[in-house]
């Protein structure tokens, strides 16, 4: 008995709303028992005359009735188990002149619109096919929200809202988006073009541009052809949509980049292997950058983090190429200043004073020979232990105001001395600043 009686409720509910959602039609009654001008004017029209709503409301037969179409993508959505079909919520918009509906305005209480019920009067059936090869076909009949505007003049405004589902083909070309292209048909199977012609409203489309998750609709045309047996209206959507994977791609270049940034400095200053490294670096972290900012404000909103991070990528290049070419126009023969400020000598000279520290300071370069492998081997304790005696007898000696020539020879540590201590300084520093930029991409 409960199950009876929840069957019951369920059933005058679907009732309610099929009843709240699509008019009544009318129902001819005698003219005293109407108590509005609009129900007086609609029984006017529907039973005062002859009309008849499986006609075309055209005064003879042989006439063509010229309709505008239109549509408004409202959601567009993945169907299960097939990546190929796609469904498309759409909003159709027609309009045209019924040639037996109107009335004087005037005579009626300035009543110029009505609404009406689809079944009063002469509503399109269309079909919809998908363009590629589907055998599937669709039909307006399940499309719902189905409303119907009657103008005095004659005016027919009606709107239905449908979903169809759309064969879709994959678009190789745009990388780093699955890009799809749907091509929807929506014809007659009643009429012919002498019978009916479709024209598509030249208006400003309103559909979403971002909000529609996971996909964004890049390009809409429709366009009517009457040329064929039957009067076709035809939608071109491109949609696309930013997957996981290709967003792990571009996070994968961003580490190969990053790891080409640090990986330079261990190549000695002096090399082409350097000069290669640092150069290609650069370069491709530069157009990579132009690409992903272009991404990001174009096409998808995700991929601007991944741009500030490759941002912080290329500053941290930019510093080391500039390190590079700095160091060696300070190391040629003929360079007047030589040697390195006294600052940067006393820092390294303290830092050595670590032995792990110095351990890991005096690790030489991959391509070095055993012809240059004096940074390696001169930086050991005795001489970390000498440049720190020579550092602070030069603290001494400026405290002191001495400014003999031998012993500024003697202070004096050029620059080929402290390049490898610097790199693995630069080394340390950006391994540093860059895992703190992936925590905080990450987190």
């Amino acid at each position: 008995m409960i199950v009876t009686l929840r069957t019951l409720v369920m059933l005058v509910g679907l009732a309610v709303v099929l009843m709240a959602e699509h008019p009544k039609p009318f129902l001819c009654v005698d003219q005293m028992e109407i108590n509005s001008t609009a129900g007086a004017l609609k029984n006017a029209l529907f039973c005062g005359t002859s009309y008849n709503p499986r006609y075309r409301p055209v005064k003879y037969q042989q006439d063509r009735l010229a309709m505008y179409i239109g549509a408004e993508v409202i959601n567009v959505e993945k169907v299960r188990n097939d990546d190929s079909k796609l469904e498309i919520t759409l909003e159709l918009l027609m309009q045209w002149y019924d040639a037996f509906l109107h009335w004087n305005k005037r005579s009626s209480g300035n009543i110029e619109t009505i609404n009406v019920s689809e079944q009063d009067l002469w509503t399109p059936t269309f079909a919809a096919k998908s363009f590629q090869k589907s055998p599937r076909i669709q039909s307006t009949k399940q499309c719902s929200r189905v409303k119907c505007h009657l103008s005095y003049d004659g005016e027919v405004i009606y709107t239905v809202l449908c979903t169809f589902t759309v064969d879709c083909y994959t678009e190789p070309r745009y990388w780093a988006f699955d890009t799809k292209i749907c091509t929807l048909r929506i014809y007659s199977v009643e009429y012919d073009t002498n019978q009916l012609s479709l024209f598509h409203f030249q208006r400003r489309l309103s559909y979403p541009s971002y909000p529609l998750l996971p996909y964004k609709i890049t390009s809409f045309q429709m366009a009517t052809v009457n040329s064929t047996m039957s009067p076709e209206f035809r939608m071109d959507i491109v949609i696309e949509r930013l997957i996981g994977s290709h967003l792990v791609v571009f996070l994968v270049l961003i580490v190969i980049l990053c790891l080409l940034n640090l990986f330079s400095l261990w190549f000695n200053i002096n090399s082409s292997a350097r000069t290669i490294t640092v150069v290609l670096g650069t370069v491709m972290q530069s157009l990579f950058l132009v690409i992903l900012y272009w991404y990001g404000i174009v096409k998808m909103k995700p991929v601007i983090s991944l741009a500030h991070l490759l941002l912080g990528s290329f500053s941290f290049g930019a510093i080391v190429c500039g390190w590079t070419y700095f160091v060696r126009g300070q190391m040629r023969p003929r360079k007047r200043f030589t040697h390195c400020p006294g600052t940067v000598a006393q820092t390294i000279g303290f830092l050595k004073k670590n032995r792990p520290l110095a351990s890991f300071l005096s690790i030489g370069y991959l391509n070095e020979g055993s012809e240059v492998e004096k940074l390696s081997n001169e930086w050991d304790d005795t001489q970390a232990e000498q440049n720190a005696q020579t550092s602070d007898a030069c603290e001494r000696q400026q405290d002191d105001d001495m400014t003999s020539s031998g012993n500024e020879e003697e202070c004096e540590i050029k620059w080929q001395e402290v390049v490898q201590p610097i790199d693995r300084i630069l080394f340390c520093a950006m391994l540093t600043a860059y895992l703190l930029m992936f925590i905080l991409y990450i987190f």
